[in-house]
């Protein structure tokens, strides 16, 4: 299934603010689309509630831009009043972004369902956000006429929400979501975990240092395993060629909540702790997103400085 379909035809967005300001309540529509987006601040939902603007199902965002939270509710309102109040929850949920459909043509609870799932999905592969979440929202059964109609709504209304100010579903221009391959392993060693948050360089360790495009990654090899160090660069786009094994691994790092975006990057985030791998290649393949990533080449000992 496609979760984060394409659509390069010219639109038009309206932006209306029935209580004026610049960061109030907006509603993002498109006389074009079934789709409609709510955005506001949490602290504004009262207001929000009362005048009756949240009062059909949909699919909603809660996030600070590093954290986020997908849902889905028949009563929006009253769920995100449920999310107000629950203090583990009130640490990012800043920013609220609701999905429902247009006057006269409401979503129904497939859709919902349907949207949270893919939502997280697209959350988990941008990797913009660390996503909240405690069982995965399961993918709906829909028939393949419901799955078409649904991917033409979810295009509008994942660049709705890019109009409304939300960017975690789109961390680069051309990271889109890819179809995953039904290619087997790339040899034994595929099978096994990869471990997050070990220890930095040892003393004496020959490090290495990868070669793929424009990307900056160390590591060493210690224990028959290899470690790619904190400070490593993770590349956001998932080539086409990359079979599943090593997407389900770059899915896991995404949402560990080990990435830091780089200022002035867009195509690209920084480890923030060490990650151990149970060889080269497969680190070469998870940071850079592609079959083939490129060489891991031993790095020039630093020279000592002599401070006088």
């Amino acid at each position: 299934m496609t979760t984060n379909p394409s659509n390069d035809a010219p639109s038009t967005a309206v932006i209306h603010r029935p209580f004026g300001g610049i960061l109030s309540y907006r509603r993002i529509s498109d006389g074009a689309s079934r789709s409609v987006v709510h955005a506001f601040c949490m602290s504004d939902l009262p207001r929000i509630a009362a005048a009756g603007l949240l009062h059909t199902p949909g699919a909603y965002v809660l996030t600070d831009g590093r954290t986020a939270y997908l849902g889905e509710s028949r009563r929006p309102a009253r769920r995100l009043s449920e999310h107000a109040a629950d203090s583990a929850k009130t640490e990012f949920a800043r920013d609220v972004y609701v999905i429902s459909g247009c006057d006269g043509a409401p979503f129904d609870k497939a859709i919902c369902v349907d949207f949270q799932f893919r939502l997280t999905r697209c959350a988990v592969e941008a990797g913009v956000v660390s996503v909240w979440k405690g069982a995965a929202p399961p993918e709906p059964d829909l028939t393949d006429a419901e799955r078409a109609t649904h991917d033409r709504i979810f295009v509008d209304a994942l660049r709705l929400l890019h109009d409304a100010g939300c960017r975690i579903f789109h961390p680069s221009v051309d990271a889109e979501a890819i179809k995953a391959e039904d290619a087997p392993p790339d040899d034994a060693a595929d099978s096994e975990p990869i471990d997050i948050g070990v220890s930095t360089v040892p003393s004496g360790s020959v490090e290495f240092a990868l070669r793929y495009g424009g990307l900056w990654a160390r590591g060493y090899q210690v224990d028959g395993r290899f470690v790619v160090s904190a400070g490593s660069e993770v590349r956001l786009a998932t080539n086409d060629s990359v079979p599943p094994l090593t997407r389900t691994r770059r899915a896991e790092l995404f949402a560990a909540g080990v990435l830091e975006p780089i200022p002035g990057v867009a195509d690209r985030r920084r480890l923030t702790v060490a990650v151990s791998f149970p060889s080269t290649s497969i680190a070469a393949k998870t940071l850079a997103g592609a079959h083939s990533a490129g060489r891991w080449v031993p790095r020039d000992p630093p020279r000592p400085v002599l401070l006088t």
